[in-house]
Formats: structure tokens, C-alpha cells, sequence
């Protein structure tokens, strides 16, 4: 994409229905880029007519240091048959491994075809319902969804009781709050999983033009050891989404860390609250069950090495809407959830 014409690039994106501010920051924000590839782009005749978009993020183990990316957006024009396959080949070309969690519905048709390593049910999405609209969200698209959803009073009756915040114990910060950037900063990952420093997050939570976002902690927790982020869109307070960094096997403390959130947004006429674990973090699992939270969809995860012809396929031992370009996507959140 750092050969491509800026102008040509947005211009085909914003033929694929992605709203110019989230182009922008996207792919055209020069602090998060870092003279790093953010897209692989198709052109002929002057024209862009294919795209697979990039985020660079880390990967670290032991003896093994990678620099790999997430897909996302990827798309060809009508008439480019085969072309497709061509940017994802090239793609692998930059990064020592290319990744992809979810997807859209080229990727999950094709990337099994592409990958080393495709699991897929690697990841769990969970809903809590709240309140009476999740329910509406989850009827058949028609008339009857339509009608139910403008009813704004209907839509808030409670489904369950929620304990209020204690203010005290807890701290709930407006933006992305430099303590957690710390925290995130100076973590140390021993598993298989996706790594992100404070520079990625103040991209994906300070900056993006799509979400509001908070920052919650213990209160008399110092230094630091697990915080949470938790966003909504900010065109709507219905659905909600968190993330927690740090020390996310201290159970107690998440539990802790979870009902706040579950309280705050609440608060702020949430109707349901999503979040993502990998299957094999069974703990998590557990904690969220118990709070809860029931099965909402599964996720594919796709591996594919790169230029590091020796980089594990092994899928992650995390997975959360950190990864991909899941955080700021709210499209989804009003389908059919799963018992």
C-alpha cells in the first residue's frame, strides 16, 4: 500500500462501504503505521481493484521473535477472478506470518485453503443480556424487529438485577488512561499469543473514530497488575464490549474487574455485553459462565507463515477483541446467539 496512490486506495475502499474517518485512521494513521505495510493493493489500468489490509502486531517466545500481521478488509472487484489469492501470496512476502480471526465471508471460504494452521472453533464469543432489547436484537431481520426496536422504553426494561458500582473500590476513567498503558507496556507474556504495547492500544481505543472507550482498575491495586478496557459505539449505547490486560489468571481479580463493568455499563443503558475467549483459556470460560455470560458464536483462526518459513502455526492461548479488527466492528452483535 506504501506504493499505491493514497487517493486510489480510499477511493475503492469507500466503494466497499467503510466510512472515510475509519479509512483514515485505519490504515492512513502515521503513528500507529511506523514505515510498517498496512495493505496489499490490486491496481489495473490505474485503478485499485483489490485490497487485503494489514495490522502489524508482535510476536514472542522464547527464542522467538516475530513481526506478523492481522488480515482484514479483503476484497476484489467483479471481473478479478484468482486475484484474491494474489494478495494474500503477497502478503506473506512482508510479515513473518499472516493471521486472521473470524474473517469475512471470503476469508472463511478461502483461507482454509491458505493456511497452515486453521482451528475452527478457536475462539468463543459471549453475550450477557441485560436487557430487554437484546432480545429484540436477536428476532429475524423483518418488520416485527424493526417495530420493537424503535420502542426505546421496551428496550430497557431489565432482565436482570445488577449490584451498583462501588465507586470506591473500583475506578472507571473516561479515554484510555496512561495507567493501563503502563501496565500493557511493561507486561510479560510467556504463552503463544498475540502482543500489543500502548502505542497499538492508543491507536485502537484513543484514537479510533468509531468507539467511546473507559479504563477500569482496582482502586487500591499499586503498581498495577490487571485492568480493563470497555467501549461502546458511539452512535448507540446498546451494545457494549471489554477487554482485560495484566494478570487475567488471577481469577479473583477478574471477577472483581467484571462486575464493575457489568455495573457501569449498566448504567449507561447497556443491553448486552460481549467479550471473547479462546477455548483453551477454560478458566476464563468458567468465569464467564458463572457471571452469566452464555455462548454467542464461535470464531475460525487462521495461521499462515510468512517469510519466517520456521514460525509456529500453533494457535494462540488468548484470543479477545484486541486481535484482528474485531474491537471497534458492532455489526454483529445484533445476531442469533448460541446456547
Amino acid at each position: 500500500m506504501s506504493e499505491a496512490d493514497p487517493a486510489a486506495v480510499k477511493k475503492y475502499l469507500l466503494t466497499r462501504e467503510i466510512l472515510p474517518e475509519i479509512v483514515d485512521w485505519k490504515y492512513f494513521d502515521p503513528s500507529f503505521n511506523r514505515h510498517q505495510e498496512r495493505g496489499v493493493v490490486l491496481v489495473r489500468d490505474n485503478q485499485v481493484a483489490g485490497f487485503l489490509g494489514l495490522i502489524p502486531f508482535r510476536l514472542e517466545k522464547g527464542q522467538v521473535r516475530a513481526d506478523c500481521a492481522w488480515s482484514c478488509d479483503w476484497s476484489v472487484a467483479p471481473g478479478q477472478g484468482g486475484m484474491g489469492l494474489m494478495l494474500v501470496k503477497r502478503a506473506r512476502e512482508l510479515y513473518d506470518g499472516i493471521f486472521n480471526v473470524g474473517g469475512n465471508e471470503n476469508t472463511r471460504r478461502l483461507f482454509p485453503r491458505l493456511a497452515d494452521r486453521t482451528v475452527p472453533n478457536a475462539g468463543v464469543r459471549f453475550v450477557l443480556p441485560l436487557r430487554l432489547g437484546s432480545i429484540f436484537a436477536r428476532l429475524p431481520k423483518g418488520t416485527l424487529r424493526e417495530l420493537l426496536n424503535q420502542q426505546q422504553t421496551l428496550q430497557q426494561i431489565p432482565l436482570r438485577w445488577v449490584r451498583g458500582l462501588n465507586k470506591a473500590a473500583i475506578t472507571i476513567d473516561s479515554g484510555f488512561s496512561p495507567r493501563v498503558s503502563s501496565l500493557v507496556d511493561t507486561a510479560r507474556q510467556g504463552d503463544w499469543r498475540a502482543l500489543y504495547d500502548s502505542e497499538f492500544l492508543q491507536w485502537q481505543f484513543g484514537r479510533c473514530p468509531a468507539i467511546t472507550c473507559w479504563s477500569c482498575w482496582i482502586s487500591s491495586e499499586s503498581p498495577l497488575r490487571a485492568a480493563a478496557l470497555l467501549w461502546r459505539s458511539r452512535s448507540s449505547t446498546k451494545f457494549w464490549r471489554f477487554v482485560v490486560c495484566g494478570e487475567t489468571h488471577d481469577l479473583e481479580k477478574m471477577k472483581r474487574l467484571i462486575g464493575a463493568i457489568v455495573s457501569f455499563a449498566y448504567s449507561q443503558g447497556c443491553v448486552a455485553l460481549f467479550a471473547i475467549a479462546s477455548h483453551k483459556e477454560s478458566d476464563s470460560v468458567v468465569l464467564l459462565r458463572g457471571q452469566g455470560f452464555l455462548r454467542y458464536a464461535s470464531l475460525p483462526f487462521y495461521a499462515m507463515r510468512g517469510r519466517c518459513a520456521e514460525l509456529p502455526t500453533e494457535e494462540f492461548s488468548a484470543l479477545s477483541f484486541l486481535d484482528a479488527d474485531l474491537a471497534y466492528r458492532f455489526e454483529h452483535d445484533d445476531a442469533s446467539s448460541e446456547s
